[in-house]
């Protein structure tokens, strides 16, 4: 008897758990049902306002139903749809945070890039559609998926992504998607980065070193190599100049039809290594080389040229000398040594100066400007006064100038007070003194708190500053500050060139922004070498002696001509006048320092 009841129970029990489990897989009712219908029927029919009321009712009145997740996702869809972004990526963000186990997670990733795509997020959108990506085995969404992702690198200047956002995909998905998107950056002459990305799926092809990507290499092709660093600290400015020269490249093919291949090659900023390429590639096929991008850099590459014919252009550089090390290296920036120069020429040439002050950073360009200043103003018959110098980190310039003045008043003593015109009494600090000129190279900051203070002390001559004096807090000042101070620089350049205005509307088609200096030097750099190139200088040595050829080139960084030793002579001058840089004349007989 009591087993028989343990068998009643037992059999209730079943039963009981039966129809629990049957309850809890009951479909929702029938309202649900039939407002789901609407709403995906409004959502095709393109009512997303409605749409969106429709799933909004369904999510709030039924947060309980086995399809809250497709209300949530219709919801945000809807919204998408109708413009509101902001929303839409709400709504899509909730999804992932509440139903990370749906089967609409890779659709809501796709929706989800395609909202920050259109806010602009490019990056975000990229991570959005490779987790789509890597979520989905449905084909038709696969095909949309890498179309977006081939269109946003295809018109984005740069995406960031590293190994790790490739790691995550099966071996099949992550290759087919590399090689997808590494045709692209090739089609973009983004070398190096299709290089890396390819790694990605195996080895890398080592591109920077082969200098072959995919199809054998025409054997009329022309290359010119680029040497910059790629990847490391500096990895930045070596892209600015390589996409300055994609677009001249680019502009090279399409009026010349000529075949023209840059081929990048990474230094990572490293001297030796930049050496060891540029001597690699002088016994290789590249015709020339552009770059290395610093002094460092350049200086060791130039010197393993010694007697070679291979052409190498240095785009960024400023020291002085590094064409001195080879005899087919070039330098398009005007080295340090040449603003000293020029603004010591103008001086005795313009001015009319006898004499000449010198207050200087103790900072390595300021010097060095401040030594080629004193040499060739010595040189064309001018008395340097007195040199005074201050570290980088000096904010009272008192004692520097006080000194000053001491050797201009035959050191007056500090306790003789005098009278002026006026008939007010002065102390030393305040007697005037004068002489015909002061170079003052240093940094914006520094010089911004020395002109007031030599002003203060009644110190007086022409001023002459470096390229620094060109930033806004010089300038700012004001001209009874600045007094119609003269200076040279190289950064302040000419928007209104052909060449300039050319480049631009090209450069700001393809990546969507301005250039800047690094960008125009690179153009300027490959723009020499097609134009040497349409003239028939189709060898090393032809190019070598075509660019050594360089007068007056009006290019989109500037005016360049090369002088005896291959480097830019070209040295804008300018003068401050209404807080403004207004560019002057060429200082008279400008290159006669070339043959001394």
């Amino acid at each position: 008897m009591p087993s028989f009841k343990l068998r009643i129970i037992v059999g209730l029990l079943v039963v009981v758990a039966a129809n629990l489990s049957i309850a809890g897989n009951l479909t929702d009712p029938p309202e649900v049902t039939s407002l789901l219908v609407k709403g995906k029927r409004l959502l095709r029919i393109g009512d997303w306002f409605e749409a969106s009321q429709v799933f909004e009712e369904l999510a709030g009145r039924y947060p309980n139903s086995r399809n809250i997740d497709k209300f949530v996702f219709y919801r945000a869809k809807a919204k998408y749809y109708s413009g509101n972004i902001g929303e839409a990526i709400a709504g899509f963000t909730y999804f992932l945070s509440r139903f990370s186990d749906s089967k609409e997670l890779p659709y809501v990733h796709f929706f989800l890039g395609n909202a920050y795509y259109r806010q602009g997020d490019v990056d975000k959108a990229v991570k959005s559609y490779l987790e789509s990506f890597r979520l989905t085995d449905d084909k038709r969404l696969s095909d949309l998926v890498t179309a977006s992702l081939q269109a946003a690198f295809k018109n984005a200047s740069s995406i960031n992504l590293g190994k790790a956002d490739f790691e995550v995909f099966p071996l099949h998905k992550r290759c087919s998607l590399v090689n997808l998107l590494a045709e692209v950056l090739v089609q973009k002459d983004r070398l190096t980065q299709a290089d890396r990305i390819r790694s990605y799926c195996s080895e890398s092809s080592n591109l920077a070193e082969s200098h072959v990507y995919g199809a054998e290499r025409d054997k009329d092709q022309l290359e010119i190599a680029m040497v910059l660093p790629f990847s490391g600290e500096l990895h930045s400015f070596g892209e600015d100049i390589y996409d300055g020269a994609v677009v001249a490249a680019e502009i090279y093919r399409s009026e010349a039809a000529g075949i023209l291949r840059l081929t990048p090659f990474d230094t990572k900023g490293d001297p030796i290594n930049a050496a060891r390429i540029i001597r690699d590639l002088s016994h290789s096929s590249p015709l020339a080389a552009i770059g290395p991008l610093a002094s460092e850099e350049a200086a060791v590459a130039s010197a393993t040229l010694g007697c070679s014919s291979f052409p190498m252009l240095v785009p960024a550089a400023t020291r002085a000398g590094l064409t001195m090390l080879s005899n087919t290296s070039f330098q398009l920036s005007p080295n340090i040594d040449l603003e000293g120069m020029r603004i010591a020429e103008y001086a005795v040439r313009n001015l009319h100066a006898d004499s000449a002050v010198v207050i200087t950073s103790t900072s390595v360009e300021p010097l060095q400007m401040a030594r080629a200043f004193v040499d060739r103003f010595r040189q064309l018959g001018g008395i340097v006064v007195a040199i005074e110098y201050y570290s980088t980190r000096d904010k009272d310039f008192g004692p520097c100038i006080r000194d000053v003045k001491a050797i201009l008043l035959s050191q007056l003593p500090d306790s003789v007070f005098y009278v002026n015109e006026e008939g007010d009494t002065l102390d030393s600090d305040g007697i005037p003194a004068y002489v015909d000129c002061l170079f003052l190279p240093g940094n914006p900051q520094q010089i911004r708190l020395l002109l007031p203070q030599i002003n203060f002390y009644n110190l007086n001559g022409y001023y002459l500053g470096s390229d620094s004096w060109g930033d806004e807090a010089i300038l700012k000042l004001g001209d009874d500050i600045t007094k119609g101070a003269i200076f040279s620089s190289p950064f302040l350049m000419d928007e209104t060139s052909q060449e300039y205005l050319r480049f631009a509307a090209a450069y700001d088609a393809r990546f969507g922004h301005q250039p800047n200096r690094l960008s125009r030097l690179g153009y300027d750099a490959v723009r020499l070498m097609t134009r040497a190139i349409s003239s028939g200088a189709t060898s090393r040595e032809k190019l070598t002696e075509e660019l050594k050829r360089v007068r007056d080139y009006n290019g989109a960084s500037g005016k360049i001509t090369f002088g005896i030793h291959r480097e830019n002579i070209e040295m804008p001058l300018f003068r401050i006048m209404s807080e403004k840089a207004v560019p002057l004349l060429s200082p008279t007989d400008s290159t006669s320092h070339d043959g001394e």
